[in-house]
């Protein structure tokens, strides 16, 4: 997995659902993007049961997997079309990524990856074909570890955990 890639649009809406639209520039507070509607301490996903932590704070996309998808199922998807704060390429589509891992965005914010992001039934205004076609590769959801601020054409770096770090090293002197 590529270790360095940029970011290619960032991505907020106070509402819930898609799109969310691309902006100049996010600032990306302790609790995640700052007037977000997934922004906070509580989890805003959760329908039923007591309030849970927000370990969603931020969500992050791939260009390679839009753009798969896109021609799999011969539709044009957008920045923020899948309701993420940040689309980033060069990354390949982010489904290696594992909870503990760490993504450097721009010279100031990083994240700590909690999970991939599953795609959800919202995502099927764009295609009925949509949530089968991301499964596995719609991308990771993130805590905040440093604040600040992301734009497109900003860099990103992803740091492994050490013990995946490790296999990565190993694979690839197969």
């Amino acid at each position: 997995m590529p270790s360095a890639g940029r970011v290619v649009a960032v991505c907020a809406s106070p509402r819930t659902g898609v799109p969310k639209p691309p902006q100049p520039v996010i600032t990306v507070g302790a609790q995640g993007v700052e007037g977000d509607f997934h922004a906070g301490p509580v989890n805003r996903h959760k329908k039923a049961g007591p309030p849970e932590p927000n370990r969603r704070q931020v969500s992050i996309v791939a260009r390679e997997a839009t753009d798969a998808v896109s021609a799999a199922l011969g539709i044009r998807l957008r920045p923020g079309d899948l309701a993420e704060n940040v689309l980033v390429e060069g990354l390949g589509d982010l489904s290696r990524l594992q909870p503990g891992d760490r993504l450097r965005l721009g010279e100031r914010v990083v994240v700590e990856v909690t999970g991939q992001n599953k795609p959800c039934k919202t995502l099927a205004v764009h295609h009925t074909d949509i949530v089968a076609a991301f499964t596995g590769r719609r991308g990771v959801v993130a805590v905040v570890i440093a604040t600040g601020e992301v734009r497109p054409g900003d860099g990103v770096e992803v740091t492994r955990t050490p013990a995946l770090e490790a296999i990565d090293k190993e694979a690839a002197s197969l």
